[in-house]
């Protein structure tokens, strides 16, 4: 039933055009834009393509992943996930399927930007380097995964767009992805620096170099995803006792 679940829910996720639309299209004209507003040259050492390239495939990723908080909402307002605890469905399994489903999403989103840069901008990586720049994104979303979950459980419907939709953009623009962080004043870099989004980005910049985040992003990024769980487990506990 677990497996079937996921399945269905990654079926689902593909089958909604208007979030997909944005998913897709919005990093992918956001990433064209900047790229005409920045020109040639580098940015923290990377060139521009390929920096604005990873900044607009996390945009992408961000979005897939933390929509899944949007879904849980709905479903609670529906009571759709008490009916599907009565066919035996599992709580993990449902938070589990949910986030799968997200990170599902996540992968052609980045590839559309991914293509794009390749076609438009002649950004060149090995096979393995593609790779591993998707890899990178997508094992540092954990922390986004687990706050969408908490999202979907804490929010209600007619509140859950202006939250998520705040939170959302909050997030991309002290991650550095619509601006570099280095154009911000000191005091509000070392703020941006331990937000999860930056050290997101950050993952795939230095995966294009064949580096990685260091210890201190790694511990930024667990530190938010353990918290976030935690935030997450409890607030599903709270939602299923009450119902």
């Amino acid at each position: 039933m677990n497996v079937v679940y996921t399945r269905s829910e990654i079926r689902r996720s593909f089958r909604n055009p208007r979030s997909l639309i944005f998913t897709f299209g919005f990093p992918l004209v956001l990433f064209l834009v900047f790229q005409s507003t920045y020109g040639t040259g580098k940015l923290s050492g990377i060139a521009v393509a390929a920096y604005l390239m990873v900044s607009m495939a996390t945009f992408g990723s961000l979005s897939a992943v933390f929509s899944t908080g949007g879904r849980i909402a709905l479903e609670r307002e529906l009571n759709w996930n008490r009916q599907l605890r009565l066919t035996g469905l599992s709580g993990r399994a449902y938070v589990s399927g949910k986030a799968l489903s997200g990170f599902a999403v996540a992968v052609p989103a980045m590839a559309c930007v991914f293509v794009a840069a390749a076609l438009f901008q002649h950004v060149q990586l090995s096979a393995g380097r593609w790779l591993l720049v998707t890899l990178s994104i997508l094992l540092a979303l954990l922390p986004i995964a687990a706050l969408g979950i908490w999202i979907g459980y804490v929010a209600r419907g007619e509140s859950l767009q202006a939250i998520s939709g705040g939170v959302y953009s909050l997030l991309s623009l002290f991650g550095g992805l619509w601006i570099p962080v280095t154009a911000f004043p000191h005091w509000l870099q070392v703020v941006c620096k331990a937000l999860p989004v930056y050290w997101i980005a950050q993952s795939g910049r230095q995966a294009l170099i064949g580096s990685w985040i260091g210890w201190v992003g790694l511990a930024v990024l667990a530190g938010w995803t353990a918290g976030l769980a935690a935030l997450a487990a409890r607030a599903y506990v709270r939602t299923t006792d009450r119902s």
